[in-house]
């Protein structure tokens, strides 16, 4: 059963092209589900182990049985909506390769998810975190001040950011290209300001920590390597406090400020998607409420009875 696994991760990897960290969280759901089900006692006495010899042996009481577990453990909504996913891709993954006969995940339907405001910094804050490391006073700062300013001129993922290479940036033409999720291609505008920013730090600090001419990454550190995600979130963060920013920031604070000043300045919702790369509009819904609060605040400025 195991093997089962491995193969769908390999699928999940290669054919539908996720990433690594999607396939580990996958692994890992599906991992803790097979552990349960070895130590669960059916109806009668016996143990599931018993009578589970393969994925064709799951029925819908076993995974009813494992999600209950997870609540009473006290997994929060996002947690539990994340493992049922994991399960219903899975089984449909085994119901289409007839590895199973039947799919015991068809029916799931993951708890409501709480609605969570996207977390922006305002104008005037990004302005300010930006502006306090203009003009840097070393390297490192045009380095830092050249990511963060890329960061939010094009609504990034932090992963896409710190995969980037030279190749991926025309700075004459003023634009990036970056690979995100499922590997799909975007090409993103970029603002003078960014372009200023990446040119400055191509001329007066990447060159200085160069050790070897085959490394293509855009961002390195003073060791001539490839960034992580957990030193640009320290970086980040340290920025952010000596800048006097009360807020959490986080890379995601610069995805999710760009598209909320997109909005507010009166961009259109798919014209944001895009520029996001969500697969679907719906997933940029969650922005929809900013332009209705820019609509009743047009509709309150401009009609004669409001």
């Amino acid at each position: 059963m195991e093997t089962q696994i491995h193969y769908f991760i390999q699928y999940l990897t290669i054919e539908r092209g996720l990433s690594e960290n999607t396939g580990k969280s996958y692994r890992n759901d599906l991992m803790q589900f097979l552990l349960f089900l070895e130590g669960l006692e059916e109806p009668g006495g016996d143990t599931a182990a018993d009578r589970i010899r393969s994925w064709q042996d799951v029925t819908r009481y076993h995974i009813s049985a494992f999600i209950h577990k997870v609540k009473k453990d006290g997994a929060c909504a996002a947690t539990i909506a994340r493992k049922m996913t994991s399960l219903r891709v899975f089984f449909r993954y085994l119901s289409r390769e007839k590895i199973t006969l039947t799919d015991p995940g068809i029916d799931l339907e993951a708890p409501k998810m709480p609605f969570h405001l996207p977390k922006a910094l305002s104008q005037e804050e990004m302005a300010r975190l930006l502006d306090s490391l203009d003009p840097p006073v070393n390297a490192a700062g045009f380095r830092d001040l050249a990511m963060m300013e890329l960061l939010y001129a094009a609504g990034l993922r932090v992963s896409e950011l710190l995969s980037l290479t030279l190749g991926d940036v025309d700075l004459s033409l003023g634009y990036v290209r970056c690979f995100g999720k499922g590997g799909k291609e975007r090409i993103i505008p970029i603002g003078a300001r960014s372009v200023e920013t990446l040119r400055n730090y191509l001329t007066a600090a990447r060159p200085q920590w160069v050790t070897h001419l085959r490394e293509r990454s855009l961002f390195i550190n003073q060791r001539g390597k490839p960034l992580t995600r957990q030193w640009f979130w320290q970086m980040l963060k340290k920025r952010a406090e000596r800048a006097g920013i009360q807020a959490h920031v986080s890379p995601h604070t610069f995805r999710h400020s760009f598209a909320t000043h997109l909005l507010v300045g009166g961009a259109d919702l798919r014209s944001v998607q895009e520029l996001l790369g969500h697969a679907d509009v719906s997933t940029t819904q969650i922005y929809t409420h900013l332009t209705d609060q820019r609509l009743k605040e047009v509709y309150n400025k401009t009609h004669p009875r409001a």
